[in-house]
């Protein structure tokens, strides 16, 4: 049992990675204002992250279960990089995840600015349209 465990341990881990990737390209896509491919990776990335969550639930499951008499101590040491591992890997998702909505927000906020700037203009204008008035 524990083999199938650390099987599956492996296989949270390469998705952990894929994750962190998918957050990398999503950061990327913000900084290049690229908002199409801001929004699919972050589809992408939803579904990774449910794949993550289904299989690290199992683990954790199958962790409650083992007997910690059976284990020797390289198997604990498996168990605790496993989840230093999954600390780390939070962080990194968590600084990947301010730094894009810090991009988006700043260009949320530049195109706020730009549409007041067009709507003041447009009422400018308007009032120098007199053919329109009657």
């Amino acid at each position: 049992m524990i083999s199938i465990l650390f099987e599956e341990i492996q296989s949270h881990m390469d998705l952990l990675d894929r994750a962190l990737f998918s957050s990398a390209q999503i950061a990327k896509h913000a900084e290049e204002k690229d908002l199409d491919s801001v929004v699919n990776e972050t589809e992408n990335r939803e579904r990774i992250m449910n794949v993550i969550s289904s299989i690290q639930s199992n683990i954790e499951n199958k962790i409650n279960q083992l007997n910690a008499a059976l284990l020797n101590p390289s198997d604990i040491d498996i168990l605790k990089t496993w989840f230093n591992d999954l600390h780390i890997w939070s962080e990194k998702m968590i600084s990947l995840d301010r730094l894009t909505v810090e991009q988006l927000s700043q260009q949320k906020d530049e195109t706020t600015k730009e549409i007041a700037h067009l709507f003041k203009n447009k009422e400018i204008i308007k009032g120098y349209n007199h053919s329109i008035k009657k």
